[in-house]
Formats: structure tokens, C-alpha cells, sequence
């Protein structure tokens, strides 16, 4: 079975429709009284020329025609023979017989008519008849001699088809003029519907198919003061409530989402410590055990150098565990943050004095871009800077043994929760980047891209660190193109920098901060 789709109008087209269709009655019904009118008009006059005819036939023939107006008939068929519109006249005797005909009319059918019946009531007649399938106009008019008595009469035939013509032509002429005039209206009444109807509903009706289409940020910006003006402010003002609607959906489903994250992640760090704890329970006594004995035989005299390697390799390994054993405990434990007012900017001055003769290679270079506006911040100065030495050490390690490690900071007017000033401080890399399959589990506990030289706790360690400091961190990468790590944390403002404690990190220590991803 065929569906045909419906045919869509335009308003504009419906209402310009309508509004040609109701002038074009109206000027048809103007046309036709109109017609009707000039119809009148002209049969008044014809009838009006013949009775002028007639009156002067007749007020001739009492003056000179007396008794025998006979005599005169021949010379006045002539003259009013020529007269314009007059086809013809007829002149008849007392018995109503034809005396005298114009050669208009020879052989022509005349009217019918009971000619004694007016020379003896000497009232005249008028009326059409047809000729040969024409309406002719004709006037009988009775003559009277000089005692009033009558005595003849004359027919005058007016040329009926001259009227036809001048009619039609004047029918014409109003048919054109009315026709111009609705080709004007209708060029008007178009151009003044499609610039102020037509064209603001298509407005519309675009911006209602944006909206559809999730585009909330549009605005007609109607300078109009009329009813289409007014809807289109409150279309806009619609939108921008649609639009503010939006926003506060997006952020409270954000909002959700990282709540919805979060709880997942704190159960997976509660059953993380409950492992850790066992874990330093069951592993790190004997470990320590472990460890002194290797101690107390490395202390022992006579010992060959290959026994002194060896011994320090067991040890070297045993450190290692119980640093993993730390970051473990450190993790699932999530100590609260000392918060007090610092300066983002001091902390990466610290971060960078102790990585600068990080890098293994002279080829790579640490550069330092901090915000000329003081991004003060209010969180624990200990556990940034661990964060931060563990993310620039991370990319001194990424871009080994070529390339450059830039510490940043900026001051932003909005960030990730709306209404609230944010600081952000980036570490950016020219490494080869991080593989896309990779960025969703970058800070899950225990995963690492350096295989076994990595323990997997370093960016899950960072990232909970700024969790509890209101904070974000997130990655941004391209293979082959380095990685930016950006960490977001709340403006403090009115809030002084707090007098610093001197914080020294220690070679060991700065060894087991950062060991992650």
C-alpha cells in the first residue's frame, strides 16, 4: 500500500491564499455592479439621444410640416440617417403604412408595432427588438398638425451592437484595472507577510528544530515591539530557563556520577585495607626478621664480596616489599589532609628544586611556568608535594632520554563545579603519550605501564590525595604526542599563606613517594 506524504503549506502561502481570495471577490463583486452600472448609464444616454431625436423630429415637423408633413420626410430620413449611433428611420402615413425608409433599413425586419395606435394617442413607444439574432433599440413617436391632431409617425432604430461594444470596451478597461490592482496587492500583501509573518515563524520553527536537537544556547534577539516580538522574548526567555535546566541537570548527573564513582572506590579501598593490614601483619614481621638477620651477617667479618652482594641484594628486595607495604597501608588507610592557606605556586617551587637533577640524561629538560596572580589554596603542603614529585617524576621517566617536563600553574574564573574559583596546575610531558585503552584504568590501584618497575600505587595514591582536598585530577594524552596531568583544586580567596614548616624530603623518602603508574 502507497503512502503519499502530506503536502506541507506555508502559512505565509495559506494566509496570502486567503487574503487574494477575498479581494478577488470583492473586486468581482465591485466589477460586476459596476458593469451593471455603466450598462445603465449607457442605455439612459442612448435612450436619452433618441428622445433628443425624437423631439426635434417632431418640433421640426409641427413648425414647417402643417398639414402635409408628408413633404418633409424623404430630406429628414436622410439627415437623421446620419446621425452617429442611428441605424436608420422610418416614416409612416395616418393608415400606418412605411412613406419612407432609410437605405439603412431597406431590407431589413422592423419592429412590429401598432403605429395608429400611437398617431391616435400620440404616445410614444420605445423598446429592443431582434435583428437577425441582434438587439436593436427603437423609438415610435407620433406627428401632429398644427391642431394637435395626429397625423403620421416616425421610427427611429438605434444601433444597438455600438453600445454592446462600448460596454465591452469598458468592461475591458475595468477588468484591467481591477487586474492590476490585484497584482499589486498581491505583491504587497506577500512582501509584508513573508518579512513580518513568514519569516519570524520560520525563525521559529528553526530554532524549536535546534532545541530538538539539544541546541539550548540559541536566541531569536528580536528587536520587534509587536505580538511576534513579544513571543520571541519569551521564546528566548524559555530557552535560556531550558538551557539553565540543561546545565543543572548536566551538573547534578556529574555530580552523581563522581559520588556514584567514589562509593564504589571506598569499598574498594575499604577491602583493600582490610588486605593491607593483613598483609603487613603476615608479611612485614617476618620481613623485618628477615631483614635484621641479613643485616647482623653483612655486619660479619671475612665475608667474601660476592656473600656481601648477595646479602645486599636480599636486603635491597626486602626494602622494596615493605615500601610496597607502605604505599598499600597509606592508600586504604587515606590519612586526613592538614589543611592550612598555602600557595600552589610554592609547592611546585619545591617540587622542581628537588627533581632538577632527577633526570638520568642532560637531554631532558624541567621547565617551570607559574601564574603571575598568588594561587592560594587551603590543603596539606606534605601530601601536594608528594603528588606533584610523584607526577613530574612519572614524566621525567616518560620522556627519558630526550625531551621536556613543564610545571605549570593558572588561575581560572570557573572549573569544574560551577560558581566556584579554581586553581589548576598542569605537568606536561613531550613523552610518547599514554594508549587510549589505557587512560579509563590509569588511576585504579595496582595497574602500572612499567611493568615490573612499577607498583601501581603512585597515581591512585595522587588521586586520593586530591579527592580529599575537594580536587580533581585528570589526564589528557595522545600517542606520540606526551601526556598533561592537570590537577584542579578550590580557590581560597581573603585567606593569607600560612608560615611554612620547613619540609625536607630525604633521598629515601623522595624514592618511595613515586613509584606508580
Amino acid at each position: 500500500m502507497r503512502r503519499f506524504a502530506p503536502k506541507i503549506t506555508s502559512l505565509g502561502g495559506k494566509l496570502i491564499g486567503y487574503l487574494l481570495i477575498g479581494a478577488l471577490a470583492l473586486m468581482g463583486m465591485d466589477m460586476y455592479l459596476s458593469l451593471e452600472r455603466a450598462s445603465d448609464n449607457l442605455l439612459t444616454d442612448f435612450r436619452s439621444e433618441v428622445a433628443a431625436i425624437s423631439r426635434t423630429v417632431q418640433l421640426t415637423l409641427d413648425t414647417v410640416g402643417g398639414e402635409t408633413p408628408e413633404q418633409h420626410f424623404d430630406r429628414l430620413t436622410v439627415g437623421i440617417s446620419g446621425f452617429e449611433n442611428v441605424l436608420g428611420v422610418a416614416f409612416y402615413n395616418r393608415e400606418g403604412r412605411v412613406v419612407s425608409l432609410s437605405a439603412s433599413l431597406e431590407g431589413r425586419e422592423l419592429p412590429q408595432l401598432d403605429v395608429r395606435q400611437v398617431i391616435e394617442t400620440r404616445t410614444p413607444i420605445e423598446g429592443l427588438f431582434a435583428d437577425t439574432q441582434t438587439q436593436r433599440y427603437y423609438r415610435v413617436g407620433p406627428i401632429a398638425n398644427p391642431d394637435g391632431e395626429g397625423v403620421a409617425a416616425f421610427l427611429i432604430i438605434e444601433d444597438l451592437p455600438l453600445f454592446t461594444n462600448v460596454f465591452h470596451d469598458r468592461a475591458w478597461q475595468m477588468f484591467a484595472t481591477r487586474l492590476g490592482l490585484l497584482i499589486a496587492l498581491a505583491g504587497i500583501v506577500s512582501f509584508a507577510v513573508r518579512r513580518n509573518i513568514t519569516q519570524p515563524f520560520a525563525q521559529f520553527a528553526q530554532h524549536i528544530e535546534a532545541i530538538g536537537q539539544g541546541r539550548f544556547d540559541l536566541r531569536l534577539a528580536s528587536s520587534r515591539r509587536d505580538e511576534i516580538g513579544r513571543l520571541a522574548h519569551a521564546f528566548d526567555r524559555m530557552s535560556a530557563r531550558v538551557e539553565a535546566a540543561q546545565q543543572n541537570l548536566i551538573i547534578e548527573g556529574e555530580e552523581k556520577l563522581r559520588l556514584e564513582r567514589a562509593l564504589r572506590h571506598s569499598g574498594k579501598l575499604a577491602a583493600l585495607g582490610q588486605l593491607a593490614s593483613r598483609l603487613a601483619h603476615e608479611i612485614g614481621t617476618p620481613l623485618n626478621v628477615i631483614q635484621g638477620r641479613a643485616e647482623q651477617l653483612l655486619q660479619q667479618e671475612g665475608l667474601a664480596e660476592k656473600e656481601r652482594n648477595f646479602i645486599k641484594v636480599i636486603i635491597g628486595q626486602i626494602e622494596r616489599i615493605s615500601g610496597f607495604l607502605r604505599h598499600l597501608l597509606t592508600l586504604a588507610r587515606r590519612p586526613e589532609p592538614q589543611l592550612r592557606g598555602i600557595s600552589l605556586n610554592d609547592i611546585l617551587r619545591r617540587v622542581y628544586d628537588v627533581i632538577g637533577d632527577r633526570a638520568a640524561s642532560p637531554d631532558v629538560e624541567v621547565v617551570l611556568a607559574l601564574a603571575n596572580e598568588e594561587p592560594v589554596i587551603l590543603g596539606d603542603p606534605e601530601q601536594l608535594e608528594q603528588v606533584f614529585l610523584n607526577l613530574s617524576v612519572n614524566a621525567i621517566q616518560a620522556v627519558e632520554p630526550v625531551g621536556t617536563v613543564t610545571l605549570s600553574t593558572s588561575v581560572l574564573a570557573d572549573g569544574p563545579t560551577a560558581g566556584v574559583g579554581w586553581v589548576e596546575a598542569v605537568v606536561a610531558d613531550t613523552g610518547p603519550g599514554v594508549h587510549p585503552e589505557d587512560l579509563p584504568r590509569l588511576f585504579e590501584p595496582f595497574f602500572t605501564t612499567k611493568g615490573s618497575d612499577g607498583s601501581g600505587l603512585g597515581l591512585a595514591i595522587s588521586r586520593e590525595i586530591i579527592l580529599n582536598h575537594q580536587g580533581e585530577i585528570r589526564v589528557e594524552s595522545e600517542p606520540g604526542r606526551g601526556a598533561r596531568f592537570i590537577v584542579s583544586l578550590p580557590r581560597t580567596n581573603g585567606l593569607a599563606i600560612a608560615s611554612p614548616a620547613v619540609t625536607f624530603i630525604t633521598a629515601k623518602e623522595e624514592g618511595h613517594v613515586h613509584r606508580g603508574a
